[in-house]
């Protein structure tokens, strides 16, 4: 899937418009977050308002890169965010697991989606 090894990952809570792509999300770290996208060794993750659509956004060797998902059924979980910055730091587990459908907060893995059967 996605290798998070040696990345600082930083978690945007203001809903974000999933049209944004690489231009715009970059504008939103460094406008918002007070960031620089460019710098290699970071990944910022971007919810939209529903919490059904994730974008990583991250600065690889000679460019920008962009991870994207769609959840077929039910939502990424919530982590309690920083009030102040409207972001936060998480850990390559804390991700993964939000990613993966886990609530954070409780560890609590909630049913998201059904493989569809061969016929």
């Amino acid at each position: 899937m996605l290798s998070l090894n040696g990345y600082r990952l930083v978690l945007w809570n203001g809903a974000t418009d999933m049209r944004l792509s690489f231009n715009g999300l970059s504008g939103l770290v460094i406008n918002e977050m007070k960031e620089d996208p460019f710098q290699y060794g970071t990944l910022y993750a971007f919810f939209n308002h529903r919490r059904t659509q994730v974008k990583i956004l991250g600065w690889d060797i000679d460019g920008l890169g962009i991870f994207y998902k769609r959840l077929s059924r039910g939502t990424f979980g919530t982590p309690v965010y920083n009030s102040e910055t409207k972001m936060m730091v998480l850990s390559k587990k804390d991700l993964l697991l939000i990613l993966e459908g886990v609530e954070v907060r409780f560890r609590k893995r909630y049913e998201r989606s059904v493989r569809p059967k061969k016929s």
